[in-house]
């Protein structure tokens, strides 16, 4: 797997880009008082990792002289992935139980059940996967090599 300096900077950048999201949200009232708001805004915070995941990938394909295959896409972003869910895993563990410990009660209030450990698996599934998905279109959209379509 290809933990790099390029994955390993990608996945720092979507990890706390995503955590920095979460508490601008929670500064702003979208996760305590306006719940309704940050249900909405929330989705903002997949743009760190899509950026991330296509810096990376165009990072892969500059440093192997423009070649860049579909299996060497899908590691690219499964390594900003494992970073990335590594943070959001130790970031709302820590926002889950000090920073707004009333936030699932909030959510549960509102008609979500959900718990701690539920949404933490949340967060690394949904890392892994919307991850993989990216690097799956955008391998599709710049690979080169033996996979890619002659033209």
């Amino acid at each position: 797997m290809p933990f790099n300096r390029t994955t390993l900077l990608a996945g720092a950048f979507a990890g706390i880009g995503t955590a920095l999201w979460t508490l601008f949200e929670f500064t702003m009232g979208w996760h305590t008082t306006h719940i309704e708001v940050g249900a909405k805004t929330g989705f903002v915070g997949v743009f760190f990792p899509l950026l991330a995941i296509l810096w990376a990938l165009r990072a892969t394909k500059a440093r192997t002289n423009g070649q860049l295959t579909l299996k060497q896409a899908l590691l690219v972003g499964l390594s900003v992935a494992l970073v990335l869910a590594g943070i959001g895993v130790v970031f709302y563990q820590i926002y889950y139980s000090v920073i707004n410990p009333d936030f699932l009660t909030r959510l549960r209030a509102a008609g979500t059940p959900t718990d701690t450990e539920s949404q933490l698996i949340t967060v690394v599934v949904g890392s892994i996967g919307f991850s993989l998905l990216v690097a799956l279109l955008g391998g599709l959209a710049m690979r080169s090599g033996v996979d890619a379509p002659q033209r």
